[in-house]
């Protein structure tokens, strides 16, 4: 500690008080931590979103507003490695018509680069239904869109968004 000489006798000088550090030094500080994070980030596993075709369409009981309909997809694993599906969430528009919403009820595993089908519950609306049946009638086929979330049943990346079009017998 040091002293000062003042007159009738010497007395310590008090520490200099600490300050905010200087703002320059904390964008510096924000900047490595950014750099970090996006390092980090960069270490993530990528998965691809499967792709997936609907194969049949099957309409099942209802009343006169809300329709069942179980659809059965074909998925492609596009990734060197398995993802375990806990659920996937889905909106599948007819012909540019929004038909139904509706998720898988168990989970499975779809194979590295492998293949595997399975069935999906979706709610729709009546009306939407005899449209695009309607609709159907003279061609057969229909275009349709399906998009929504792949939820995984573990790892850093819990969920895969995903959105494809495509066509379907009816």
């Amino acid at each position: 500690m040091t002293t000062a000489t003042m007159a009738g006798g010497s007395r310590p000088t008090q520490p200099a008080p600490l300050t905010q550090p200087a703002p320059l030094l904390r964008l510096a500080l924000m900047a490595a931590l950014l750099a970090v994070l996006a390092g980090c980030a960069s270490m993530l596993p990528k998965l691809a979103a499967p792709t997936l075709v609907v194969t049949r369409v099957v309409v099942g009981g209802g009343n006169l507003q809300q329709q069942q309909v179980r659809l059965t997809f074909h998925a492609t694993n596009p990734n060197d490695r398995a993802i375990p599906i806990r659920r996937i969430e889905c909106n599948l528009e007819l012909e540019g018509t929004a038909f139904a919403q509706g998720a898988t009820d168990v989970p499975f595993t779809l194979p590295p680069s492998g293949e595997t089908d399975f069935d999906l519950n979706v709610t729709a609306n009546l009306n939407t239904v005899l449209g695009a049946l309607a609709g159907g009638l003279g061609h057969h086929t229909v275009d349709y869109r399906v998009y929504g979330q792949v939820h995984l049943q573990s790892g850093m990346v819990r969920t895969i968004a995903f959105d494809q079009k495509g066509r379907v017998r009816l």
